[in-house]
């Protein structure tokens, strides 16, 4: 059992690195890092979220999700608003930059996903997914429990 564990975790590390160096060569041509471009996929999705709700959802802590927030300022692709409720709270805004890339950063993240799904069919996609929630929510579990 063990040994089929540490095969299905080294697989685990080969696809992530796989995925990580086929979405930096596609965000190259953005001048995105896949943080980045994950940030504004969820924005586009549900903008002004909370810095550190944003955070959360990258699984970031605060210190990179500023780092990374600044850096896209830079790039002029977010902002950052003051809640006029509360001003310790910062939410992050996409901008109209950043919005213009909706289209082309979908499209992307398509291909890569056909590309390593194309040999799936749906219902063992669905199966993965849920084997890769339940995977996500014993993490999860683990992290509250220390």
């Amino acid at each position: 059992m063990i040994a089929k564990l540490e095969r299905a975790g080294h697989l685990m590390s080969i696809l992530h690195r796989t995925l990580r160096r086929s979405y930096d060569k596609k965000l190259k041509e953005f001048d995105l890092t896949p943080c980045q471009f994950e940030v504004l996929m969820i924005l586009l999705g549900e903008d002004g979220l909370l810095l550190s709700e944003l955070g959360r959802r990258v699984s970031r802590d605060g210190p990179t999700i500023t780092g990374v927030i600044d850096r896209m300022e830079k790039k002029m692709l977010v902002k950052r608003k003051g809640d006029p409720r509360d001003r310790r709270v910062v939410r992050v805004v996409i901008t109209p930059q950043g919005r213009n890339m909706e289209e082309r950063l979908s499209t992307t993240k398509q291909q890569v996903l056909e590309k390593i799904t194309k040999d799936l069919s749906t219902k063992e996609i669905a199966h993965l997914e849920a084997i890769l929630v339940k995977m996500m929510r014993s993490v999860e579990e683990s992290d509250l429990e220390r």
